[in-house]
């Protein structure tokens, strides 16, 4: 049996640790979203920064907000759970969970760089992290720890 390398170890516990902070964030705002939306400013701010279709939402600003709150809640209760499910799969050596874990971090690489273009360039720390992750799980002995061949 092949030890799990450090690496893999570190990136596992990484990812359970903020996936479930993630998650547990997601469903704060979805509990808290009725009493967010009903601050006026809070209403106002989303009804103006969100559209639906190039219309703004307008009249039902507080119901509009609260809708807004809740989509954005679900979204990152989704996202915390995908982490928590990469971070297990990488902890008990799953093939697919380390090729999420490529296209995660590699979406996250691309993002950085695209920021990076565009001139914000505190990306960079973000581009260089994900760039290397996804060179580490690419690396002979982390791939022979997922069994893979490629």
């Amino acid at each position: 049996m092949v030890m799990r390398p450090a690496g893999v170890a570190i990136l596992s516990i990484f990812l359970l640790v903020v996936g479930t902070l993630v998650f547990l964030a997601g469903l704060v705002l979805v509990a808290f979203s009725g009493f967010i939306a009903s601050t006026p400013r809070a209403a106002e701010e989303l009804a103006r920064n969100f559209t639906l279709l190039g219309v703004p939402f307008g009249i039902q600003r507080m119901v509009a907000a609260e809708l807004i709150l809740v989509f954005i809640g679900v979204f990152i209760i989704i996202m915390g759970v995908i982490m928590d499910v990469i971070g297990w799969g990488l902890w008990i050596g799953s093939n697919w969970a380390r090729w999420i874990a490529i296209i995660f971090f590699g979406w996250n690489a691309l993002t950085s760089l695209f920021n990076l273009f565009q001139g914000q360039f505190g990306s960079i720390i973000s581009l260089i992290i994900n760039g290397l992750i996804v060179y580490y799980l690419f690396l002979p002995h982390v791939k022979r720890f997922f069994k893979a061949s490629v």
